[in-house]
């Protein structure tokens, strides 16, 4: 888990404006030299940080596009990531779809790469598969990462939705990293042996710093 996520602002009155879209969160101004500065969000220790992580993403993202700046930059786990501003017109988020139990939600992060997760909360079974597989499916991201840290529960049709899923994104070229952040989810992937074919990491932050750095290659 990162100690903290950083985000490169030129000036006070830009670094203060991204502290105010960060309402609510462990965040500060803290200079970097010169007339720049950094506003640091603090994840470490944090009940939920990967939530937390997800949320501040998206406000830095929403940040940046208000701003005039076409890129900033962040920097997660030691790493610098460029952040790009889009100059499209922004589809609005559809709300969270909840059902028996199982809540999808489906956020893009542009951090210098197409990059989605899904984040999956309740149990994964033979009553709510449908729900996951549509949400893995309406994304379009290079990277997609599925979090499990809140499946307290996964059968096999889930497992078998996800390793069809892992197969298609891979014929297109594409990667779906799954998070098996709590032991129920890591101790079934140990014993069905599906490291081998899926590509796990414990926690978000890692996910997204390999992912990024390209460093999480799908078995084949």
């Amino acid at each position: 888990m990162p100690d903290s996520l950083r985000i490169d602002a030129p000036t006070a009155p830009l670094a203060l404006s991204l502290i105010e879209r960060l309402d609510g969160f462990h965040a500060e101004v803290v200079p970097s030299g010169g007339e720049r500065f950094q506003v640091r969000i603090d994840l470490d220790g944090r009940n939920g940080a990967d939530r937390v992580l997800v949320d501040s993403l998206d406000r830095v993202e929403r940040w940046l596009e208000s701003t005039g700046l076409a890129v900033a930059e962040v920097h997660l786990n030691r790493r610098a990531y460029r952040l790009e501003r889009r100059d499209v017109i922004p589809v609005p988020a559809r709300p969270p779809t909840e059902l028996e139990g199982l809540v999808c939600l489906v956020r893009t992060i542009p951090l210098g790469a197409g990059l989605q997760v899904v984040a999956a909360r309740g149990e994964l079974d033979l009553h709510t598969t449908a729900q996951l597989e549509e949400a893995l499916r309406s994304t379009d991201s290079v990277h997609v990462i599925l979090d499990l840290t809140d499946v307290p529960f996964v059968d096999s049709t889930a497992l078998g939705a996800i390793v069809a899923s892992t197969k298609s994104m891979r014929a297109d070229e594409r990667q779906l990293i799954v998070i098996a952040g709590n032991p129920t989810v890591s101790r079934v992937i140990s014993i069905t042996g599906l490291g081998r074919v899926l590509t796990v990491r414990p926690s978000l932050a890692e996910a997204i710093t390999s992912a990024l750095d390209g460093l999480a290659t799908p078995a084949r």
